[in-house]
């Protein structure tokens, strides 16, 4: 394991959405600042954080499977790097259990020239910085979506190969990790198989559209642990996939899409509505967002012009209320 720390220096970045320049702004221009990047360009990340530092695992940069760990401090904008750290794998979950661990779940690895989809479950621990394993996942599932409620892991959808054709199945399972015993168990599937994003919003789970095989899918849905219901919500005003999702208030925002790499979307808890965000977001696929304070931030991705983005986006309070009102 090798640390490396390296201070960047701050970059401000104006964005504009109508005519105009970046002398003199008006407010309800919104604006997403750059302060500093990744060490290592990457995209299908795990990405946590536990309130003081953001997390981000592996990923891959081109045909290349990283098995890093940068850990960012958003205040002091300082990034420390932990090499050969994870198994090398890509488009995996990673979530924190609010008891300074977190738990990297799926996705793909590349290890001694072979490609697997992932059963292991590593858990990095936030104040040692050791890897260990728990109880592997019931099965392996790529792209998939988990949050953590109450002591208890929720893993959604995914993607695999089916062992008898070797055709890639999108999966609607939802297996459920109890952190107390080291345990999984199944839980009702989603109406709609799907790889997938999920967060969690006063004690519910609510899945974000997705690809089904055939397409981006405006499904969305909640799911209640405590009645076991899947409820079917609003769909989104468009099809969304390799995208990622973050909760900020009483608003979801989703960020980038396959096709239309710069789509983002709000939806609002308490209208049960609906509407393009609008926020000057940085073309990228895969990339993953995460809520710190009165911030979202959004890390990595690609292009197809890109084999990896170094990006770490971040909206602020003024940028995300302006979006969201």
């Amino acid at each position: 394991m090798v640390n490396r720390v390296s201070s960047l220096i701050a970059v401000a970045i104006c964005s504009v959405l109508m005519l105009g320049g970046c002398a003199q702004q008006p407010k309800e221009v919104f604006s997403a600042t750059l302060p500093f990047k990744l060490e290592t360009a990457r995209f299908g990340e795990g990405v946590a954080n536990d309130g003081t530092n953001i997390y981000v695992f592996g990923g891959s940069r081109g045909g290349e499977w990283l098995d890093d760990v940068e850990i960012i401090d958003p205040t002091t904008k300082n990034i420390q790097v932990l090499d050969d750290h994870i198994i090398p794998r890509r488009y995996f979950s990673a979530v924190y259990d609010e008891q300074g661990k977190i738990y990297l779940i799926g996705g793909i690895s590349h290890e001694n020239g072979e490609f697997n989809y992932e059963s292991r479950v590593e858990v990095f621990d936030t104040q040692s910085r050791m890897v260990t394993q728990v109880a592997p996942l019931p099965y392996p599932t790529r792209v998939n979506a988990a949050v953590y409620l109450d002591g208890k892991i929720y893993v959604m959808g995914g993607g695999h190969r089916d062992w008898e054709t070797n055709d890639m199945k999108r999966s609607s399972l939802m297996a459920v990790y109890d952190v107390a015993t080291n345990t999984w168990s199944l839980a009702p599937p989603m109406p709609t198989a799907r790889e997938t994003a999920a967060v969690k919003h006063d004690g519910k789970i609510y899945v974000v559209g997705g690809y089904d095989g055939k397409g981006a899918v405006t499904a969305f849905e909640r799911y209640d642990p405590v009645t076991q219901v899947w409820d079917t919500l609003p769909d989104l005003p468009q099809p969304l996939s390799a995208h990622s999702a973050a909760v900020w208030r009483d608003q979801l925002f989703t960020f980038g899409h396959y096709t239309n790499l710069a789509a983002s979307y709000v939806f609002d808890f308490t209208t049960q509505t609906w509407r393009e965000a609008q926020l000057p977001l940085k073309d990228g696929r895969h990339n993953k967002a995460t809520t710190m304070g009165d911030n979202i931030y959004v890390i990595g991705g690609f292009t197809p012009d890109d084999a990896g983005l170094d990006l770490i986006q971040v909206f602020d309070e003024a940028a995300l209320k302006k979006a969201a009102d």
